[in-house]
Parts: structure tokens; sequence; C-alpha cells
């Protein structure tokens, strides 16, 4: 379990994990229904949230002229176009919106700022 442990200690990790938790808790408030925790689609994207989160965090922890985070930024990119282009138009119901992936996208950013204090 020592890999366990060290995605722990690892405040990029840790930031996707809470950015999706984050997303998950919100649209649980905003629906009023805990049957939406986990699902596709809705405000805010889940998706986005967290790696929005995951690049924000890297950029934070490598720096932003890093190859680490160039790798996460275009993570980000490809999630996004998936979620508000593709995923929206195979179903319309489990894609986003833009404005749910701009939402998405401020959490994460928020959850990175946060979660890279707390482990300094």
């Amino acid at each position: 379990m020592s890999w366990l442990a060290g995605l722990t200690k690892n405040p990029s990790f840790m930031s996707a994990f809470f950015g999706f938790l984050a997303a998950q808790f919100l649209k649980v408030v905003i629906y009023k229904d805990f049957r939406v925790f986990g699902r596709y689609g809705g405000m805010p994207s889940a998706h986005v949230a967290t790696t929005s989160a995951l690049a924000w965090a890297v950029g934070y922890t490598t720096g932003f002229d890093s190859p680490l985070t160039a790798i996460a930024a275009i993570f980000l990119a490809i999630t996004t176009a998936d979620a508000v282009g593709l995923r929206r138009n195979v179903d319309p119901n489990k894609g986003h919106t833009l404005m749910e992936a701009i939402y998405g996208f401020l959490l994460g950013w928020i959850v990175a700022l946060l979660t890279v204090k707390l482990y300094r």
C-alpha cells in the first residue's frame, strides 16, 4: 500500500481527487438529489473540474513552463472538448453546456489553489 501513501502525499493527484469530489457534491446541493452523485452531465462538469484541478496543481508545483504542465493542460483541453462537444452530440443528457464546463474549470482552479496551499 505504499503506492497509496505516495498518492495521498501528491498535491496534484489529491487536487484532482478533491476537484472531482467538490463537483459531485455541488451537483447534489444544486439538484437537491443525492442520486446525481457520480452521474454524467450537469452543473458543474466533474470531468472538467477534475482535469482543471490537476492541470493547475501541476502548474503550481512544477512551474507553468514545465513539460508536465503542458501535458496536463492538453489533457484538460481534450477532456473539455469531449465534455462540451463530442459527448453532447452523442447524448445531450450526458454532455455539458459551455457554462457547466466553465464552472468546472473555475472550481478546479479554486480546488488546486487550496490543495497546493494546504500541502506546502
